[in-house]
């Protein structure tokens, strides 16, 4: 009785409490927009020392990474208006691939695009919103790594026939060869403020979910502990597809 009113509380303060974070992460993506204005206006002078240089691009990406981290909260706890345009996967994964590069610093790390594409693959999409789904599952691949290892990030197309009719999908596969995920942690991964890590927000595979499901597809996992984790995208492969609004 007592664990099923702890439960019910939880449930009832969820609400307010991402109401709250919708409200702060609000406040804090204006001066994170200033401080990448200064940065950028200092990385257009000529005159910089390389020194300087190196400082400068590691607040652009320190800033990029916060910003991305208040999108994630504005996804979970607002309903968000899709900026929808024909966007080439291939070029998509190509930038967070290369995005991703600049956070492992030095780490012995190694992150590869592996293109099984017969011919690129569009897709009517939100690029930012799929962009940042995957860079988060690259991003939290890279952590789960101890040491030396590897993450492949693959693009490949699916044709399934049924009933007379050919469907095509994009598979995005994520894969690396970090700790994996504990099975008593399993069921919980996908739920908003579930962490395991000491200063995690609980809601980038919240996020990630939302944004696959926005586009009639579906996430996947499998996961060995002390082997490693592979996430899958399914991405239904047609013309328009105009979801005015993230589902709940």
């Amino acid at each position: 009785m007592f664990m099923g009113n702890a439960v019910d509380d939880r449930k009832r303060a969820e609400p307010a409490m991402l109401q709250s974070v919708f409200e702060i992460a609000h406040e804090i993506r204006n001066p994170l927009a200033s401080i990448k204005g200064v940065a950028d206006a200092f990385l257009q002078r000529g005159q910089l020392t390389t020194q300087e240089r190196e400082w400068m691009e590691v607040v652009r990406r320190e800033v990029g990474k916060i910003d991305m981290r208040m999108r994630e909260l504005l996804d979970v706890t607002h309903t968000r208006v899709f900026s929808f345009r024909q966007s080439s996967l291939n070029d998509l994964i190509g930038r967070v691939v290369r995005l991703a590069t600049h956070v492992i610093n030095q780490r012995p790390i190694t992150i590869e695009f592996v293109d099984a594409t017969t011919e690129p693959l569009f897709l009517y999409v939100d690029p930012v919103r799929l962009e940042d789904a995957v860079l988060n599952l690259v991003l939290n691949a890279i952590e789960s790594i101890e040491g030396e290892g590897r993450v492949t990030v693959q693009l490949r197309c699916l044709t399934k026939n049924y009933n007379s009719h050919q469907f095509h999908h994009a598979l995005i596969e994520v894969s690396d060869t970090g700790c994996g995920i504990p099975h008593e942690n399993r069921r919980r991964i996908f739920e908003p403020l579930f962490t395991t890590k000491p200063e995690g927000t609980g809601l980038g595979l919240a996020v990630v979910r939302r944004t696959v499901t926005a586009y009639g597809g579906r996430i996947s996992f499998k996961s060995k502990v002390g082997r490693g984790s592979k996430f899958v995208f399914t991405l239904p492969l047609r013309s328009q597809h105009h979801p005015a609004e993230k589902p709940d």
